[in-house]
């Protein structure tokens, strides 16, 4: 009975052989694939992946603008929308397939297919950006710009689901087809790429953007491959299939051109399976040099953040100080940080030398510090409270003074805002030079005028947290601050008269200034002798004017506090 059984498929074998069509019984069967599961896997993987009509374009450039617009709207879930209508995943997987089989024409078609969705879903992105009013750059926009390795980790891990759901036979994985194309992510990162385009050509997103999709490219071709070769897509039986199937569509005029390329049946490099799978690793090691590099700098981001978090407890303490902002700038192998720190009292060059200490060992890289030293938004008010009978000469235009919580007597008004001007908490390159109370009515604000000498302007942060300040010491929320800015150190034109009668008239107006001035030698000693003159002469004190020449050109103003005129800040008064 056995040898009649082996004469029979022998017959059957033989049959087959002399047909020219695979015996579907003669295939070895591979995990839970039966028997000619094979064939019908190729027919509906190569044509859903070459079922390139106006349907096919249609839906995909509508995912891609349905994309792009929820980049630009910076939505989550209209961008999910875009990828699960988005039909592009389709031919990848059916290239996947025909480097699996060693099918050369299915792998061009789905290549050129690729790459012409690629282009479309790009072209109508780029079209629908450059029409917007705004191109404004969203999380969603800018996550899709730094890819790294995990990009390709998921890529991988999506496309062995997607190769899963294929070749699994029934409809049993059906309902997770849309989280596959959900995890895939292939519409979005070109649309990013249109954004790109259509924002003025920024290379940054391009190139992110083009890099996240070859990533979700290559993970997805190589593990849908390998997937395809263990079911055992690659024998000679499935092949047989796919010359039968090409037979059958060489009259679609579509692909008939494809069929009369020289050698286009047999291209050397899809011969061996072998070189299949080499050369999709050579695909995905050309995406994966960049995307690593990616990995380590996102790596090397996170440690730094963390060592800097923990390096800046010691500039948050409760009652005295909080940080304002943090800017950490990373170079080649060292980093520097740039706090904004509101304190009450400064922090010393000790304490400054200890973050970069702590932070160095926790970053495992050289951290340098610039501190900012704000005034605390948080004044101890008890203090100003207690100074506010203290006497100070200021000066005070209008009428009433009983504008907006401060107190009703003018004396009263200028002693208060002069002590709590004085118990202000300046970085140490600031000084106060003068302050003017403005009150003109009782409905306007009451306003202050403040004179200040420093190397540049206060920021906007610290003109606000020095008004919070005022208006709680002075129990005016009503109250307004306006600076005027004396630069430390400048240029200035020896010849020109404005500009020595500018200095002049700044230190008849501040007792409290001295000034250095340095000339150059293109300067002549009658025009510099000439210039000291006139500005000794308006500063009453010849020792307030100081000369120094040196090999430069031009002169440079040096504006500083005289010390020997200075006041002292006046202290609480002893009742």
């Amino acid at each position: 009975m056995t040898a009649r059984r082996a004469r029979s498929q022998s017959s059957k074998a033989t049959k087959a052989s002399d047909s020219g069509a695979p015996d579907k019984d003669a295939e070895p069967a591979h995990l839970w694939l039966n028997p000619g599961d094979r064939e019908d896997i190729f027919h509906e993987t190569a044509g859903s992946a070459t079922s390139t009509g106006i349907p096919y374009w249609l839906v995909l450039l509508l995912a891609g603008a349905i994309a792009e617009l929820g980049l630009s709207l910076d939505s989550a879930a209209v961008v999910i929308g875009a990828m699960l209508i988005a039909p592009l995943l389709a031919p990848i997987v059916g290239l996947a397939l025909a480097l699996a089989v060693g099918d050369s024409r299915l792998a061009i078609r789905t290549a050129i297919v690729i790459a012409a969705s690629t282009l479309g879903v790009i072209a109508v992105a780029a079209l629908l950006t450059f029409s917007l009013p705004f191109h404004t750059l969203t999380d969603q926009i800018s996550a899709r710009t730094r890819p790294n390795m995990l990009d390709l980790a998921i890529a991988v891990f999506s496309g062995l689901a997607g190769a899963v759901v294929t070749v699994a036979r029934g409809k049993r994985l059906s309902g997770t087809v849309p989280g596959v194309a959900i995890s895939v992510a292939l519409v979005p990162p070109l649309a990013a790429a249109g954004f790109g385009i259509g924002s003025g050509w920024n290379w940054t997103i391009i190139r992110g953007s083009l890099l996240l999709y070859g990533a979700n490219l290559a993970g997805i071709v190589m593990s849908a491959m390998v997937m395809f070769l263990i079911v055992g897509m690659h024998h000679s039986q499935v092949l047989s299939v796919a010359t039968a199937w090409h037979r059958e569509k060489e009259g679609n005029p579509e692909w008939a051109w494809l069929g009369r390329i020289p050698g286009i049946r047999s291209l050397g490099i899809l011969a061996s399976p072998w070189a299949r799978v080499a050369l999709v690793l050579a695909f995905v090691a050309l995406v994966g040099v960049p995307l690593n590099s990616s990995l380590r700098q996102i790596t090397r981001e996170a440690h730094v953040r963390h060592a800097i978090d923990v390096a800046e407890k010691q500039f948050t303490r409760p009652g005295r100080s909080f940080i304002v902002s943090s800017d950490i700038t990373l170079g080649d192998g060292a980093t520097q940080v740039a706090l904004n720190v509101a304190t009450t009292s400064w922090f010393t060059d000790a304490e400054r030398t200890n973050f970069e200490k702590n932070a160095t060992r926790l970053a495992h890289e050289p951290v340098t510090l610039v501190l900012e030293q704000l005034p605390a938004s948080t004044g101890d008010v008890a203090n100003f409270t207690k100074l506010l009978g203290s006497q100070k000469t200021t000066r005070a235009r209008g009428g009433s003074a009983s504008t907006g919580g401060l107190t009703s007597s003018l004396p009263e008004t200028s002693a208060s805002i002069g002590t709590a001007v004085d118990m202000l908490a300046l970085p140490d390159s600031v000084a106060i030079l003068d302050y003017e109370v403005v009150i003109s009515g009782s409905t306007a604000p009451p306003e202050i005028n403040l004179v200040y000498l420093a190397p540049d302007s206060l920021t906007t942060q610290t003109v606000q947290i020095i008004t919070r300040q005022l208006r709680q010491a002075l129990q005016s929320p009503s109250l307004l601050l306006n600076g005027q800015f004396v630069q430390r150190e400048r240029r200035m034109d020896p010849r020109s008269i404005a500009a020595v009668d500018s200095v002049a008239t700044m230190l008849t107006r501040y007792h409290t200034l001295a000034v250095r001035i340095t000339a150059g030698a293109d300067i002549s000693a009658t025009r510099l002798d000439s210039m000291v003159v006139r500005i000794r002469r308006a500063a009453g004190d010849s020792a307030r004017v100081v000369v120094a020449r040196n090999a430069s050109r031009g002169a440079t103003l040096l504006i500083r506090l005289d010390t020997r005129t200075r006041p002292t800040p006046p202290g609480p008064q002893e009742k």
